[in-house]
């Protein structure tokens, strides 16, 4: 009984631990859009560090607060990337840009 019972605990841990580590892993990054592709996008933090990224299938994106699609995301937009590793690779998971329009109502 109390072997089952210390199987039963560990299993439990490692299954707790697993989405632990994968929320550690995660990375955010600020910057404006450099490059998009099918399935790629490359930002410019304010560093001036370049960041290239797989998108994820299901990556949530939105332009404006907007469900959008990556290829209606426009060069030159600023965005916030938030990825995950996911196979040993860092993919992106969520991207939030912002259209150059959008940004200049706001600072008027």
């Amino acid at each position: 009984m109390t072997k089952s019972l210390c199987n039963v605990t560990l299993a439990l841990l490692a299954l707790l631990w697993l989405p632990a580590t994968a929320a550690i892993a995660a990375e955010s990054v600020e910057g404006t859009i450099e490059s998009l592709s099918d399935s790629k996008i490359s930002i410019k933090d304010k560093d001036g560090k370049i960041h290239s990224f797989d998108v994820d299938s299901a990556a949530k994106i939105t332009l404006d607060g907007k469900t959008a699609k990556l290829d209606t995301l426009g060069v030159g937009s600023t965005a916030t990337v938030s990825t995950e590793t996911k196979n040993n690779k860092s993919v992106a998971v969520t991207i939030d840009a912002r259209s150059k329009m959008s940004r200049s109502l706001t600072s008027e």
